[in-house]
């Protein structure tokens, strides 16, 4: 039996030992896919996704479905980039029909420090497949408060500790402009 036979046979053995873990709980294939980043393993780690995964990065644009999640893994794997999340507490939730699981994770990285990991798995025929995973590094509220355009400050909800409800709601209000951006256009939109 050749070299390359055998490496095979045990990436092979891999990716099945990951799909037997995976059909345990939505949990199981969590953690496979945490193991398999941090080994970066490509063949295991997109073994557990599913054929149409949505990918949402932490830059507004990293969005990547289907093939493309799994061509940037493989190749960021064979540039020694590994997935290096610790994930800790975590939440699923199941559909009635337990087809359906959707989390919520936090994460630790040793460079950016806390993130959460968000999205949805399916059970399929071979276990617990990640259909969508959402990686985001949350920002206090009071960062967010005075970020937006030129420093401006963002709009927050009347009622809160921050913004107090006026006593009585002025008689006619202008209509202010959006401070959202149209993504395509990169022109601000009116809401």
């Amino acid at each position: 039996m050749n070299i390359s036979s055998l490496i095979c046979g045990l990436l092979l053995g891999l990716a099945g030992s990951a799909q037997v873990l995976a059909q345990a709980s939505p949990e199981a294939a969590l953690d496979a896919l945490h193991k398999a980043g941090a080994d970066a393993n490509p063949t295991v780690f997109t073994a557990l996704l599913a054929e149409d995964v949505v990918f949402l990065g932490m830059d507004a644009a990293n969005r990547l479905e289907g093939q493309a999640v799994r061509n940037f893994v493989t190749d960021s794997f064979a540039k020694g980039n590994a997935w290096t999340f610790r994930s800790g507490q975590r939440e699923t939730r199941l559909s009635n029909d337990g087809t359906v699981a959707w989390f919520d994770e936090s994460l630790a990285h040793d460079q950016l420090g806390h993130g959460r990991g968000t999205g949805v798995l399916i059970r399929m025929g071979e276990g617990w497949k990640v259909a969508q995973y959402n990686l985001t590094v949350p920002l206090p509220n009071a960062a967010v408060a005075t970020s937006g355009s030129g420093g401006a400050q963002a709009v927050i909800p009347a009622g809160t500790a921050t913004n107090p409800a006026p006593a009585i709601a002025p008689a006619t209000q202008e209509k202010k402009r959006c401070m959202m951006t149209s993504f395509k256009t990169n022109t601000r939109a009116d809401c």
